[in-house]
């Protein structure tokens, strides 16, 4: 009978137990990063009344008697799983999406928590909430790159910091230049040339022609007054008769297209023929920008009007034209002054998939005089497929003012791909995309991303990784201990923290947020329920006992 008493003491001490851990959990029901508990019990010791007997010859076998001598708190687990983000919109609060835990320190110990509600000092350094400890990580150098040999140390922020300026060394262009920028220049004769309606060709007797109103005499002459695509004045005139320069229709072409006349290479450059409706045309040979121009007449030989041709004036039907695309960027010196250069991409139409270049600084301020401008001209040429063939000229070189000279590179792509300039038969769209200089600045703000590098911006527009909050991961994050202010204490048991940069796939740091407390007010109301009935039910026991007792002695009354 005794030791019903005993064992419902032990369930009335575990189940307050329960009831101590559900009341811490309430009591943290908002407290950020906060991992609810949970109790579970085994049982107590027993007394073996009997022990169990085998089945003999004759008899059969029986199992132990034993009584239960109550229960025991066998653990008190905290559970930790995600909790739920709030979104606080301060760049300071950050949460993590992962079983990491951030790394604090007070400079003799690290320890461990979820919770990211953080701060910033007076020098910048960033603190657990309440600027006991500090959170850590990686700093990284001048240039932003992480300086990983070191071990974790305190985050700080330079705020103030001046980022000097740097002289621009390379700028990179991208995206394309139209195939078919240049045109050819071409005229159309007024009409169309007929035979008895029908459209006249090569082989058509002039005096056939419907525009021959009388017909044509030996010695008629069609003169032909035309400027080359320099602008020089041509003249050649074909004079009619089988003993003279012919007379057909081609006779006349031919002659005009003579190799003596207009169509040498150092004139006109430029081809007569007769298209399908009987039409005179004109085409440069080549395109590009151009002065050509041309007229016909007719001068009957004897002047006596006793032939006629009617003669057509012509118009253009497509303007000459090279061209040419200009892209513009700003560069900076050793100073941090900003220079403007302006490059333009001139199509060569005289080679295929060939364009030249050339830059000009400063509109023209900085030159080859006064600033020592070099590397400003060069060939662009492309392969067949409008991918890159070589980017020739440069670098660009100039000494500016008071500063140290510059060399810049001139970026074009890489030779045989489509990552920098192509030439393919679309707009131009070529465009300066970046350069690597800039002007001085100071750090005015920073973000954190989701691999929890800190990144610094400056005044300048310029931003550079400061550093990397550093996340620890545990074998059994169970294992660790509480020790106030929502930070933990690595044990045996909780296994050596894995400190690491973590890359943002095993975890995830989301800035402008918090982790909520993971208790679950449903859970805990039914467990405390339960605990409470537990209570009850053991109490009723040490009562029914406690009656049992007082019968046995009053059996000597």
């Amino acid at each position: 009978m005794m030791s019903s008493l005993f064992s419902a003491v032990s369930g009335l001490s575990n189940h307050q137990t329960k009831m101590d851990v559900i009341g811490d959990n309430l009591a943290n029901v908002n407290t950020i990063g906060f991992k609810q508990s949970n109790v579970s019990f085994s049982t107590g010791f027993s007394q073996l009344l009997r022990a169990a007997q085998a089945p003999g010859d004759n008899s059969g076998g029986s199992n132990a008697i034993e009584i239960g001598l109550g229960s025991r708190v066998a653990a008190v687990n905290r559970v930790f799983t995600q909790g739920n983000f709030e979104n606080t919109g301060n760049r300071n609060d950050l949460a993590i999406q992962g079983d990491g835990f951030f790394v604090v320190g007070d400079g003799v110990s690290n320890y461990y928590t979820r919770a990211g509600n953080f701060q910033i000092d007076a020098n910048g350094s960033l603190l657990s909430s309440g600027g006991g400890f500090n959170v850590l990580g990686r700093l990284a150098d001048k240039d932003g790159n992480l300086i990983t040999s070191s071990a974790v140390e305190p985050l700080s922020l330079p705020f103030g910091e001046v980022d000097p300026a740097r002289a621009t060394t390379n700028i990179n262009y991208f995206s394309n230049l139209d195939a078919n920028a240049s045109k050819v220049q071409s005229f159309a004769s007024s009409f169309a040339f007929k035979t008895s309606g029908n459209p006249a060709n090569r082989n058509t007797m002039l005096n056939d022609l419907d525009q021959v109103t009388s017909a044509l005499n030996d010695g008629d002459v069609i003169r032909l007054t035309a400027t080359n695509r320099a602008g020089e004045a041509v003249n050649v005139s074909f004079i009619y008769g089988e003993s003279n320069d012919g007379t057909t229709f081609g006779d006349l072409i031919d002659r005009f297209n003579a190799v003596d006349a207009y169509n040498s290479q150092d004139q006109m450059g430029s081809l007569l023929s007769i298209d399908a409706s009987g039409s005179i045309i004109l085409r440069d040979n080549l395109a590009g920008n151009s002065s050509t121009s041309i007229a016909m007449e007719f001068i009957d030989a004897d002047g006596s009007q006793a032939s006629t041709m009617v003669m057509p004036t012509f118009v253009t039907t497509s303007d000459g034209t090279t061209g040419t695309h200009s892209s513009s960027i700003s560069i900076y010196n050793s100073r941090g002054d900003k220079h403007q250069v302006e490059i333009t991409f001139t199509q060569d139409v005289t080679q295929t998939n060939v364009w030249t270049w050339e830059a000009t600084v400063d509109d023209g301020a900085i030159d080859d005089i006064n600033a020592r401008l070099a590397g400003d001209s060069g060939t662009l040429r492309f392969n067949t497929d409008g991918s890159l063939l070589a980017f020739e000229g440069g670098p660009l070189t100039f000494q500016p003012p008071q500063a140290q000279g510059i060399v810049v590179n001139l970026n074009g792509g890489t030779v045989g791909t489509f990552d920098g300039i192509t030439q393919f038969a679309a707009p131009s769209t070529t465009v300066a995309i970046s350069q690597d200089g800039h002007s001085s600045g100071v750090l005015s703000d920073f973000s954190v991303d989701n691999s929890g590098k800190i990144v610094g911006s400056y005044s300048n527009g310029e931003s550079r990784v400061l550093g990397q909050i550093a996340i620890a991961r545990f074998s059994n994050p169970a294992g660790l201990t509480l020790a106030g202010d929502n930070i933990y204490s690595a044990t045996v048991n909780s296994g050596d923290p894995q400190i690491g940069l973590e890359a943002g796939t095993v975890n995830k740091i989301f800035s402008g947020f918090i982790e909520l407390s993971t208790v679950d007010l449903a859970e805990q109301f039914t467990d405390m329920i339960i605990a409470q009935r537990g209570f009850q039910s053991n109490s009723r026991v040490i009562t029914v006992a406690d009656q049992l007792l007082n019968e046995v002695t009053q059996l000597k009354r």
